[in-house]
């Protein structure tokens, strides 16, 4: 399926003539129209069109994939440290407590909430759903089923969470009860649910919930909500960017892919306007309550202990049993790795304590369950404290701190007894210090985008988050899913106080985003040991909003994103305008801070040979990649009066770094007042020629291409039958991985004795020997061969494929032909030239020379399937 914008010129009639053009043209049907001010489009079928075909019609401006789209995944996890526990709160670090005691609370702002659902019936959430409740309006788009993996979509008017995913967003926002306080508790949700049981959605229903949302009004639109991308003219993206341009602001997740290293952005965050959030340790971390009866010497003391569960909560009727351990060692990772053997005390009526680690846990509750566990805690090692994985419900599992579980143990081994007791209330939760507070995640995705624009664009905390869940429940969930609607809720603060769009008009959303993102506080590098270096801004953006600068502060800076580019594209020159709201005059100062720069690319040592490409996270070392810039003199401003001043980077192409390496550099702009108040303006830029540097886009020894069950390869066997059976598999297969991502990626067909110095752009059918394009099977990249039993060959992509991601270490695409063309038709028999092709960094394709080919001999067609 495909996602078109239609021109909108005309007023209403123009757009439905146009629309009714393309619902008229042979081979193309709609399956969906989008019409707003915001955006004109259709989402499509068609077996006869391709890209190329469908941005020539008349009508049509641009066409992207309707991809698959899923939730950020969000891991459950804490850290080993165990101070006294104080009250949860994520608000201290961020300001926004001080806004709190000063009654700010988003009263009268409504936040748009683009998600699972929400799960309106909890205490934290208002306890119902519709007006005059704090969940008053949504829509469910997608149904209850289980679409798309299964069914159709069967929308209806109840957003009701099936996933949780949504609820503990909102409860983030808004949310309100005797253990949670949301960042704007007063604020209205909108909740727009698109996504069902199931755990994927597609660009053309986030893009039709994002309508909806503006629509109807709302103030905010948060989504935490993402696939890997990096492209600010994604669909979704392009959507939601034009939707901030008329004064709604939208933050959406970075992601969580932060392993994969540098330059591996989400899809919706990439959009121009939108708020891509970074994710932060907060500074303390929840657990669930439990109590324990510790007797010693004939004296027993009761205290609340904190624990996180693996699935479900410990029972309230467990009361009163014995925790016992099976070994006092406790630096044994190894325990309970292998079967007990016969004489083992029998675990019936007891709660094994058994150290983590070695092996996984799901190995040591069967081989616990075996004495007859039924309830089981492990305590942790000494790795970061996680929920445990054991994915079914029984036996029922939990983990402690390894210092709750050494110090249990010490009570055991010396003849004392503990007993638990599960029957006070686990959704109490037992906070502590987290020694790891405020620094950047682990799992945050990394920017720049693939054309070096700065992105995130601010972090806030999304480690260790305590929210509302489904069935009334609280759950512990760590994420840029949880880091996004906590910005979302400071934007809320700031409405509630200095009003929104309808105050302030269109411009009024970009304002808010230069306010939050200069208020951001910078972060500590936290890949490697600190070593002294602020985090790098394509980890966190701005650093750790502050809400108490984004209400509060006087002074204000606008400001087009200081994305400086690479050396050949450098972009060095940008104004700011200080702005002065106050009472009384105030005079200002600049300085320059820099952030840890990297060297984003590194060699590959692979066997058969070795390869650049952009390193995973755990490879990443801080190193001085310090620009030079003139910033402005300082100056005074009188109350109410602005000034437009301007910084110029020195392009740094002459400073001797490797720019094969792929340097990148950051800081932030500083700005300091006599009042006080201190703001910056992040920078990022590459100190390297992308497109020239980058010798070769391609891994060494790909693209390659086979065929047939003994994987031939091309340069021995350029024939093919087509024949799809089991047995034969006669197709080619084309391998790829990318340095970089790609505007676009081509394979197309041409007639005997074509070459390169014929290429035309876009290449037309019947002309200039252009036979088509290929029409690729869907599944190529899921399964390992074709069978013709369960697969329909006529599922099928065309090329080009847009907007594509670079290839992480391990993996590859893979590109199957069947002998189908993008207009719908089977290759006739006979030879033929074969052009696959990636455009290059800000490549022209137009030229030629702007693509890295895949030099290939001619093809003979022999058959058809």
């Amino acid at each position: 399926m495909l996602f078109g914008s239609l021109k909108s010129e005309g007023g209403i009639i123009g757009k439905a003539n146009r629309r009714d053009g393309l619902a008229a043209t042979v081979g193309i049907t709609v399956v969906k129209s989008f019409e707003s001010s915001i955006f004109s489009g259709a989402s499509v079928k068609t077996s006869s069109h391709t890209v190329d075909s469908l941005e020539a019609l008349p009508d049509v401006l641009r066409v992207w994939p309707n991809t698959k789209v899923y939730l950020n995944p969000e891991e459950a996890s804490v850290t080993d440290d165990l101070p006294t526990p104080q009250n949860y709160t994520t608000h201290n670090a961020t300001g926004v407590s001080k806004l709190h005691e000063a009654g700010i609370f988003g009263k009268g702002v409504k936040v748009g909430i683009v998600d699972t659902g929400t799960w309106y019936d909890h205490e934290a959430l208002g306890g119902g759903f519709g007006e005059g409740f704090k969940v008053a309006a949504g829509y469910d788009f997608v149904g209850d089923g289980y679409w798309p993996d299964i069914g159709e979509k069967a929308p209806d008017s109840d957003p009701l969470d099936q996933q949780g995913h949504g609820t503990h967003v909102a409860g983030i926002v808004a949310g309100k009860s005797d253990t949670l306080i949301g960042v704007a508790p007063e604020a209205t949700i909108y909740s727009y649910k698109v996504f069902s049981k199931s755990g994927g959605t597609d660009t053309a229903t986030l893009v039709e919930a994002f309508l909806k949302a503006y629509e109807d009004g709302v103030d905010i639109i948060t989504s935490s909500i993402g696939g890997v991308g990096g492209w600010s003219d994604d669909a979704w993206a392009e959507v939601a960017s034009r939707i901030v341009e008329e004064g709604v602001v939208v933050t959406i997740s970075a992601g969580n892919d932060g392993s994969n290293g540098p330059v591996y952005s989400s899809n919706g965050a990439a959009g121009q306007n939108v708020l891509a959030i970074a994710s932060v340790e907060g500074d303390i971390f929840p657990s669930f309550s439990f109590g324990v009866n510790i007797t010693e010497n004939g004296v027993t003391n009761t205290t609340t202990l904190g624990y996180v569960p693996a699935y479900n909560y410990f029972p309230s009727d467990v009361v009163g049993w014995p925790i016992v351990a099976l070994s006092f060692n406790t630096s044994n990772d190894r325990e309970a790795c292998d079967p007990y053997p016969e004489g083992t005390r029998n675990l019936t009526g007891v709660i094994p304590l058994v150290r983590r680690g070695w092996c996984s846990f799901t190995i040591k509750v069967n081989n616990l369950e075996a004495l007859g566990a039924e309830y089981i805690m492990f305590y942790n090692n000494e790795d970061t404290l996680t929920a445990p994985g054991y994915p079914f419900t029984e036996p029922i599992v939990g983990l402690v701190t390894a210092e709750i579980g050494e110090a249990l143990i010490d009570v055991l081994k010396t003849n004392g007894s503990v007993k638990a007791d599960f029957s006070v209330n686990p959704e109490d939760p037992i906070s502590y210090t987290n020694p790891h507070g405020g620094e950047p995640d682990y799992f945050t995705s990394w920017g720049p985008l693939y054309d070096l624009t700065l992105k995130p664009d601010v972090a806030a905390p999304g480690g260790n988050i305590y929210s509302s869940y489904l069935n009334d429940t609280y759950a512990v969930l760590s994420g840029t899913s949880m880091a996004c609607p906590y910005v979302a809720g400071v934007a809320a603060l700031y409405i509630s106080v200095h009003g929104g769009r309808s105050v302030h008009g269109k411009g009024f959303a970009k304002t808010v985003n230069n306010r939050i993102v200069s208020s951001g506080t910078s972060l500590p590098w936290a890949v490697t040991e600190d070593q002294g270096f602020v985090a790098s801004v394509a980890q966190v953006g701005g650093g750790l909003v502050n809400g108490y600068k984004v209400v509060n502060y006087t002074s204000t800076v606008d400001f087009d994103k200081f994305s400086l580019n690479d050396t050949a594209n450098f972009n060095g020159a940008h104004d700011v305008v200080i702005t002065n709201s106050g009472a009384e005059e105030v005079s200002y100062e600049f300085a320059l801070e820099h952030s840890a720069g990297i060297e984003a690319a590194g060699w590959l040592h692979e066997e058969g040979g070795d390869t650049i490409r952009v390193k995973m996270l755990e490879e990443l070392t801080p190193v001085d990649l310090a620009v030079e810039a003139t910033l402005p003199e300082s100056f005074s401003l009188q109350p109410g009066e602005s000034k437009t001043v301007s910084i110029a980077f020195n392009n740094p192409e002459d400073r001797g770094w490797n720019v094969t390496a792929l340097p990148v550099y950051s800081g932030k702009v500083l700005l300091s007042s006599s009042k006080g108040e201190r703001l910056s303006v992040p920078y990022l830029g590459l100190g390297a020629d992308l497109k020239n540097d980058i010798k070769r886009h391609y891994y060494t020894y790909y693209p390659f291409s086979q065929s047939g069950i003994y994987n031939d390869d091309l340069k021995k066997k350029s024939n093919y039958t087509f024949d799809l059976s089991l047995s034969s598999q006669d197709f080619p297969k084309i391998y790829v991985k990318t340095v970089w991502g790609s505007k676009q990626i081509r394979w197309d067909v041409y007639e005997a004795g074509w070459n390169e110095s014929l290429w035309s752009y876009p290449p037309v059918e019947g002309e200039n020997g252009y036979i088509g394009t290929v029409a690729s099977w869907i599944g190529s990249d899921s399964v390992g061969y074709f069978d013709p039993d369960l697969y329909d060959p006529d599922e099928t992509f065309t090329y080009p494929r847009t907007d594509t991601i670079r290839s992480r270490n391990g993996g590859y695409t893979s590109h199957w032909w069947f002998g189908k063309l993008g207009n719908g038709s089977q290759i006739e028999l006979g030879t033929y030239t074969w052009r696959f092709a990636t455009l290059k960094p800000f490549g022209d394709p137009a030229l030629s020379a702007d693509w890295e080919m895949f030099t290939t001999p001619e093809i003979e067609v022999l058959g058809k399937y």
